[in-house]
């Protein structure tokens, strides 16, 4: 006896549907919405690193007037310990933004944006 036989195969039985993949934004997408958050100030890059999927991980940096530092930082969600990347991993693709003092320390900082269900959502 075949096993569909055996097991009773059911044609009107519903397909599953598969798992949806989660966009991930390309190098443009990221740059647009980076310039969008600089305005017009001038901005420096970071680190800008990529891997088989794309771009992961952007951070640019805009000099301010009393010496310190505004960075604005783009990560894809993923785990990159293997990559050395200090954190490990993201829960979440999201952009945020860190101000530094003029001797380069942070002094605040928080979420800007996440991209959820393939739409950029601002972060309060």
């Amino acid at each position: 006896m075949n096993e569909a036989k055996m097991f009773g195969e059911n044609p009107t039985r519903p397909e599953i549907e598969k798992e949806k993949l989660e966009h991930i934004p390309t190098a443009e997408e990221v740059v647009a919405l980076l310039e969008k958050l600089a305005g017009e100030a001038k901005f420096g890059e970071r680190r800008k690193l990529e891997d088989e999927q794309g771009l992961y991980l952007w951070e640019i940096e805009i000099a301010q007037e009393d010496g310190g530092t505004t960075e604005y930082s783009y990560i894809r969600k993923g785990n990159y310990k293997e990559r050395g990347l200090a954190g490990g991993s993201a829960s979440e693709t999201a952009i945020h933004v860190t101000y530094f003092d003029n001797e380069g320390m942070p002094i605040s900082g928080h979420s800007m944006l996440k991209l959820i269900n393939d739409k950029w959502i601002e972060t309060p």
